[in-house]
């Protein structure tokens, strides 16, 4: 069987599928799966034993007819919009599946119905559930990320050469606007506490662009705490293989975080209580993760957030997350 999985979004809902593929290999050991991206989050399924094919989106026209040259007997697209559900639709996949939601469900015939605005589940669990014509049971499976030795020698010796070889943590404060982000301050007095208990670990400010300006604000409010801003580092592939090196990461529900779960490392994380954007849906998946929540009861919405709202969540209460992490 001949198998094309369709996720065309942002890096951390590619991550989100990996559960889903790790389980689709395990059911069907023989069978061909490849993978339907975004040139941005590719390189999430790079290196993945698990999957025989990424093909990257061009243009409909062209992917239209890429797909149907290569004969796929069933589609699974995870996240359903217009290109995706025109996608197999032209494409004239067979058995195309995909959640039972907005009028382009209609292109599909299998649909499963799912409530995902609702936010009962994790994102991943959605995922695996879309499994379910192809007669595999739900089964919780954690989120692998694989690193090539190559970017892992790339990475320490750029780590060497910043004079990082000891233990280190990662706080990457952006939300490449995904999410509200926990206040920079509350970041610099969460990077006194941790050099104040934990002096072992040296601590990196990850970011790049806009976020620049967010990384030198942090790092000047942290002194005298000394930190490491990691803003040059130019492509996702050696940004996966530096968080590698991590002992923790800290950060707002963004994709570099879903990274570093998938990636095996522990994390700390900030979520407001809003609607697409809660850590029941959004978090990292599997154990080894805090994730703390500013706000409770019923979920707001986000225009209705006021400024200080993340301010919720204390450095303090970070610090005890991380302290945790870190025993």
């Amino acid at each position: 069987m001949r198998i094309l999985l369709i996720r065309t979004d942002k890096i951390g809902d590619a991550v989100t599928v990996l559960p889903a593929l790790a389980l689709l290999r395990k059911n069907f050991p023989q069978s061909y799966i490849a993978v339907f991206c975004s040139a941005y989050a590719k390189d999430v399924y790079e290196n993945n034993p698990n999957i025989n094919e990424i093909i990257i989106q061009t243009d409909l026209k062209n992917d239209v007819n890429i797909i149907k040259s290569k004969k796929f007997d069933v589609s699974i697209t995870f996240f359903l919009n217009k290109y995706a559900a025109l996608l197999a639709f032209k494409a004239r996949i067979p058995l195309r599946i995909g959640p039972a939601s907005k009028i382009w469900a209609l292109l599909l015939n299998k649909r499963v119905k799912q409530s995902r605005s609702k936010e009962l589940k994790h994102e991943a669990n959605y995922n695996i559930d879309l499994l379910a014509p192809l007669g595999i049971e739900f089964e919780q499976t954690p989120p692998k990320i694989y690193v090539s030795q190559e970017n892992t020698l790339k990475a320490q010796k750029y780590l060497k050469e910043k004079n990082i070889e000891d233990k280190f943590i990662i706080i990457h404060p952006g939300s490449g606007g995904s999410s509200l982000i926990w206040p920079a301050d509350n970041v610099a007095a969460l990077i006194k506490k941790i050099n104040d208990a934990l002096p072992k670990y040296k601590i990196l400010l990850t970011g790049a662009g806009p976020e620049t300006d967010l990384l030198s604000y942090i790092s000047q409010k942290a002194e005298p705490v000394k930190t490491f801003i990691v803003n040059d580092i130019k492509n996702l592939p050696d940004l996966i293989a530096v968080i590698n090196e991590c002992s923790l990461f800290i950060a707002n529900s963004t994709g570099p975080l879903h990274i570093a779960s998938a990636l095996g490392k522990k994390t700390v994380s900030f979520y407001p209580n809003v609607k697409g954007c809660t850590a029941k849906r959004w978090a990292p998946y599997g154990s080894g993760h805090i994730s703390l929540t500013a706000g409770s009861g019923n979920r707001l919405k986000r225009k209705d957030c006021p400024p200080d709202f993340m301010s919720q969540i204390t450095a303090e209460a970070a610090f005890e997350a991380v302290k945790k992490q870190l025993a």
